[in-house]
């Protein structure tokens, strides 16, 4: 008799649930991951941009390359100057995502003059800081042995692929093209 009981006690719950009828947590609604919430327009950060620094790469591929100390310590010095000498762009770059985030997101011409604008302005700025990238890159290879600037230029061949490519989806914002 316990027994039938303390089965029925727990067989009732289960019962219950599957009688119900509705909605099971995975049936639900999850605003991550539903199509219809995607963003319209660039998912481009001021961040990303600054990840695709050639030289905080070496910095953190540093036993890849087997750097010395010393040339730790210079790879993080030319970084220092490197933000420095940027500091203004990656404020250009800032301002003008969100200059282009909003002209996606309106829906009159005027705004979207304003959008194409943005975004030529935009793809200048990323050039412009394209070019101060490669400079101290540059200096800094001079500094490697053979060895490690044969690594060093497969891993930078690398991260510019992926940073092209990268730069070409966060522009479109989710598939959308401005």
């Amino acid at each position: 008799m316990i027994r039938r009981i303390a089965v029925a006690v727990l067989l009732l719950p289960t019962l219950a649930l599957a009688q119900r009828g509705g909605r099971t947590q995975a049936d639900r609604k999850t605003p991550l991951f539903d199509k219809e919430e995607m963003p319209k327009g660039p998912t481009l950060r001021v961040r990303d941009i600054e990840d695709q620094s050639p030289l905080k790469l070496l910095i953190d591929k540093r036993k890849d390359l087997k750097l010395s100390d010393a040339q730790v310590t210079q790879l993080k010095d030319s970084e220092t100057k490197l933000k420095d000498t940027n500091a203004p762009l990656l404020k250009a770059v800032d301002s003008l995502i969100r200059e282009l985030r909003n002209g996606v997101a309106s829906p009159n011409d005027q705004s979207r003059i304003k959008a194409r604008e943005a975004r030529s302005g935009l793809m200048d700025v990323l050039k412009e800081l394209n070019g101060t990238y490669d400079t101290p890159v540059k200096d800094v290879l001079t500094q490697l042995d053979p060895e490690q600037q044969s690594k060093a230029k497969e891993l930078l061949e690398k991260q510019k692929q992926d940073g092209d490519k990268m730069l070409r989806e966060k522009l479109s914002g989710g598939g959308e093209r401005p």
